[in-house]
């Protein structure tokens, strides 16, 4: 009885502890949970260069002729700092890259080694584009070896040329920090050659209605849309009517950059607003980045830079930081008076004393090149002239 008793004292103590415990309402804390704070805003640098023009001078200089073909690598080696070091990097490779096979050519019809793609890779461009009014210089067999041989560099996208309708109707994104890029690619022709029935797939044309629809599909694959128009009038520093009625049916599309070449000289740089309130850039040219021309405003050429920025709060994508680097064609002359030794600069690593070694000197000097380049381009609203 004494022990009976003494278990159901304890028995009730225990369960006053426990009542009194609920009795007083409390609670284990909740740890508070803090606001998700937006993702930092991503940004994505870009630069395009201007014409990789292959006259028959650069393959004939022996600076680049090795036992077996060429090595035109050393060519780029002084923008290599720039080119290796964004994000994507763009050419526009004016000249069909066929190779000896198809007999190496000259201005007016145009054929190159196959060694001047391994230099443009080893430069680090991630996107060459094609099309151009020499696209057909060696017809589709030139466009064949040509597409065959930058297969080799996977990392590498090719637009503008094309080897079958499947390969013209298939999207070229480039994928960057999350962030995919639509590359598109046109020529307004072909020097008069025109393309084979039922081959038109093999150059990229310029057709608004074409240019609609494509930009139409690509955007549902792609975040940001950028394109490349072989367009304008050769050695003009003006973009003409229809370049900027092109670039104004373009920016009414939603494409977010458009990327000129042709004219083998320098245009200027603008912002433009699209019929929905975007803000497109367009670079109307960007002159020769490498070639043999032998005029002084010839060797003048542009490598323009910019950002991609996808907006953390709002998810839309800007370009910010837009720059316009002027850039040198650089050869001299050899005992016989041959051009050789091409090299590409930045303008803003030109020296006089590099200048002095020119084949054009004394007329290439860097303040000729800093006074033309402020001639052509003027004052660019938020564009930055670096030199």
């Amino acid at each position: 009885m004494g022990k009976l008793f003494l278990v159901l004292l304890l028995a009730g103590t225990l369960g006053a502890c426990q009542s009194k415990e609920k009795d007083t309402g409390k609670k284990d804390p909740t740890p508070k949970t803090e606001e998700k704070k937006p993702d930092k805003d991503v940004s994505v640098s870009f630069l395009a260069v201007g014409d990789n023009l292959i006259h028959n001078s650069l393959y004939l200089d022996p600076t680049y002729k090795t036992e077996n073909g060429w090595d035109f690598t050393a060519m780029y080696e002084n923008t290599n700092p720039y080119t290796q070091n964004v994000d994507i990097a763009n050419i526009n490779q004016e000249t069909i890259l066929g190779g000896p096979e198809l007999e190496l050519s000259n201005y007016p019809m145009f054929n190159g080694p196959h060694e001047i793609a391994d230099a443009v890779a080893a430069a680090g461009f991630d996107w060459v584009v094609h099309a151009s009014n020499h696209s057909m210089d060696r017809g589709e067999a030139g466009i064949v070896s040509d597409r065959n041989y930058w297969d080799k560099f996977q990392d590498i996208k090719v637009t503008g040329i094309n080897r079958s309708q499947q390969e013209a109707d298939t999207a070229v994104i480039l994928k960057r920090k999350g962030i995919k890029f639509g590359l598109l690619n046109y020529t307004y022709g072909t020097n008069g050659i025109e393309l084979p029935e039922g081959k038109e797939y093999l150059v990229n044309l310029i057709d608004k209605e074409k240019m609609k629809k494509d930009i139409q599909k690509l955007k549902k694959q792609s975040d940001v849309i950028v394109v490349s128009m072989h367009w304008g009038e050769e050695y003009s520093f003006i973009p003409n009517e229809e370049q900027e009625e092109l670039a104004q049916f373009l920016a009414d599309q939603g494409v977010q950059v458009i990327i000129g070449s042709h004219p083998h000289v320098i245009q200027p740089m603008e912002f433009i607003e699209g019929k929905n309130g975007n803000k497109t850039l367009v670079i109307y040219s960007l002159g020769n980045f490498i070639s043999a021309q032998i005029e002084d405003y010839q060797m003048l050429g542009g490598m323009a830079r910019w950002n991609i920025v996808k907006q953390a709060k709002t998810g839309k994508y800007e370009v910010t930081d837009a720059e316009f680097w002027p850039t040198v064609t650089f050869y001299r002359h050899d005992g016989s008076g041959n051009m050789v030794g091409f090299k590409t600069y930045a303008l803003k690593d030109y020296t006089d004393d590099i200048a002095a070694q020119h084949g054009l000197a004394p007329a290439v000097s860097r303040q000729y090149f800093i006074d033309k380049s402020n001639e052509v381009l003027g004052t660019m609203d938020h564009i930055k002239i670096v030199y």
